[in-house]
């Protein structure tokens, strides 16, 4: 997008800076005269005119999810309006903060990565009560604030259990392949369920114990690339060998079982886990 695209509609709104640019949207910060900072996201939908634009339906859905959701776990959504050229412009609450991707060195201790963890599986509860799979669960679309609190962002290819799929058959499904539970990956959608979401959780915890690499990656334990590995199930297990970690293995493990009856049946049962976990440590 360039300047003249959207200059319109960022000059109705004080001090607008831009905070990301990418693909087809971009986010602006700004103050709105009754709701105060304000982030700004201004993208391009698919039409005739621009045909690599974003599915119209994903971001109506996001939106719809989030207008539903009032917890401290997700941003607050004020407005949406689509205009006939193609663009549209949401509206949220602005929240200072820091993607995990740049801050994991935040979480040194198995306490801290634990506390994490928790309010994680806390704020997907949500989501998962009513039916909705996050599916693209990834240090990216997790902003850590001033006090440490976690910010769940980017519904956009989450999936409504109750609803019909808008990814078309026979086609690979939407996800980030780096953080994609196998059944995301072989794009099986009868199994994609809140357990799926699950193995996303996995992937991050480990990945806070081995101070931010990745426990799939080619470089520590081998294998093509990381999907490969995540469908060869080839993870670095050696994390716990570490005495420190030790106690979190049946947790991050079962998080990560292969087959999805290998892991959490329940929110209930992941949190009694963890909370024993914790308890254990006092």
């Amino acid at each position: 997008m360039s300047d003249v695209e959207y200059a319109d509609l960022v000059s109705q709104y004080e001090n607008p800076t831009m905070i990301y640019k990418g693909g087809q949207r971009i986010v602006f910060k700004a103050d709105h005269p009754t709701l105060g900072k304000v982030a700004l996201k201004i993208g391009e939908y698919k039409s005739p005119k621009v045909p690599t634009g974003w599915d119209i339906e994903r971001i109506e859905r996001e939106i719809g999810i989030l207008q539903n959701i009032h917890s401290e776990y997700y941003p607050k959504n004020y407005k949406f309006e689509k205009f006939s050229d193609g663009r549209y412009i949401i509206i949220e609450e602005f929240i200072d903060s820091i993607p995990l991707t740049n801050c994991m060195d935040r979480f040194q201790s198995p306490s801290t990565i634990m506390s994490l963890t928790k309010k994680l599986v806390t704020g997907l509860n949500i989501i998962w009560d009513k039916n909705i799979v996050h599916r693209d669960l990834k240090p990216d679309n997790i902003l850590i604030t001033p006090n440490g609190s976690p910010k769940i962002i980017d519904l956009g290819i989450a999936r409504s259990l109750d609803r019909t799929s808008i990814t078309q058959p026979l086609v690979s499904g939407p996800c980030t392949p780096a953080y994609a539970a196998p059944e995301l990956l072989n794009y099986n959608k009868k199994l994609i369920d809140k357990r799926t979401d699950q193995y996303s959780l996995g992937i991050i915890l480990v990945q806070l114990l081995l101070k931010g690499n990745h426990p799939f990656d080619p470089a520590i334990v081998g294998g093509e690339s990381i999907p490969h590995n995540i469908l060869s199930d080839n993870w670095y297990r050696a994390v716990f060998e570490n005495r420190e970690f030790l106690s979190i293995s049946p947790i991050a493990k079962k998080l990560l079982g292969f087959q999805q009856f290998q892991r959490y049946r329940t929110y209930e049962m992941l949190m009694d886990d963890i909370n024993s976990w914790m308890e254990e440590q006092e």
